[in-house]
């Protein structure tokens, strides 16, 4: 990532993908989408997502596995034996219903990614946010902000906080970045350094120098 001082280890081999099967109307989505397939697959690091062929996810999942990337896809079985969204890209686990697809990523898994979305991949954000806030994971979040796409619900989020409705401490589980590369690079740092310390703003720029003074 440029600007930054230091080079991260990258500690995390598997992600879990949340999103739309939807590609939305606009095209930055499924550009990013394809650039996230991109870097995951030089990254060497392996796809979970929830199936199908279609939407954002289906950009990411395609991209990943055509280019020799290894991809598993959690389906609910009403829907798999429906095909609605099309064939599964890799490895397809048919799963109950969406609360056990989340579960089974969250225990295949090392970190989750999530894209644009309408009600289906909120209620898996949330469900994701209630779990490592009950302490049953403590896999990082990331929140693919394409384009501001979460700008309204992040500002939710701290609006909550000041109204003591959520703890910062939860507030801290949503990790955000407008670029494919800075999100998972925010997301290895919390795997690497997952305690108090250090943040990741001060170890890409120690001494919070103001890099636009060096360009």
């Amino acid at each position: 990532m440029e600007g930054t001082s230091r080079t991260l280890p990258y500690t995390i081999r598997f992600v879990g993908l949340l999103g739309s099967h939807s590609l939305g109307i606009n095209p930055k989505f499924m550009d990013t989408a394809v650039a996230l397939g991109r870097e995951l697959l030089r990254r060497k690091i392996k796809l979970a997502y929830g199936g199908g062929s279609v939407g954002l996810q289906g950009a990411v999942a395609s991209t990943a596995f055509t280019n020799g990337g290894l991809v598993r896809g959690f389906i609910p079985g009403y829907i798999a034996t429906r095909r609605v969204y099309g064939p599964t890209y890799g490895v397809e686990h048919t799963v109950s219903s969406n609360y056990y697809k989340y579960f089974e990523m969250n225990h295949a898994v090392e970190a989750f990614i999530v894209l644009s979305g309408g009600v289906d991949t909120m209620e898996g954000l949330f469900t994701l946010i209630s779990w490592a806030s009950e302490g049953l994971h403590n896999r990082p979040i990331g929140l693919l902000n394409i384009d501001g796409y979460f700008n309204n619900l992040l500002k939710f989020l701290d609006d909550a906080v000041r109204q003591n409705f959520m703890a910062s401490s939860q507030r801290k589980l949503f990790i955000s970045s407008f670029c494919v590369d800075e999100l998972l690079d925010k997301l290895e740092f919390a795997k690497a350094f997952p305690g108090p310390g250090v943040s990741y703003d001060e170890f890409v720029n120690p001494g919070r120098l103001d890099l636009e003074l060096h360009l």
